[in-house]
């Protein structure tokens, strides 16, 4: 069996003058070259996001919401505002500070 090569890809990034000399002079200090400068900064940032926990859409905040709603309903009292409540105690609290 032989060994197959290796099939890179290209990744295209577009950076403004500013930029570009920024990373080249980063590079150059570590003694790279660009290419394997970003590349070796990019896999880094994807390990890291990789643990990093997932952001959750607006509709799935929207249903988590909802559910917790449903499983309290039970428990709430019709006429009480607890939201009031808390308000109400907090008020007191900075009124005897």
């Amino acid at each position: 069996m032989g060994s197959s090569p290796t099939i890179r890809k290209p990744l295209g990034v577009r950076a403004t003058p500013e930029e570009h000399e920024r990373i080249s002079e980063a590079a150059r200090r570590e003694r790279r070259s660009v290419n394997s400068f970003v590349l070796r900064a990019a896999l880094q940032a994807a390990e890291a996001a990789e643990g990093a926990p997932r952001r959750r859409t607006p509709e799935e905040v929207q249903a988590a919401i909802h559910r917790a709603q449903e499983l309290m309903r039970p428990y709430r009292e019709p006429g009480r505002s607890l939201v009031d409540e808390l308000l109400a105690e907090r008020r007191a609290e900075a009124s005897r500070e």
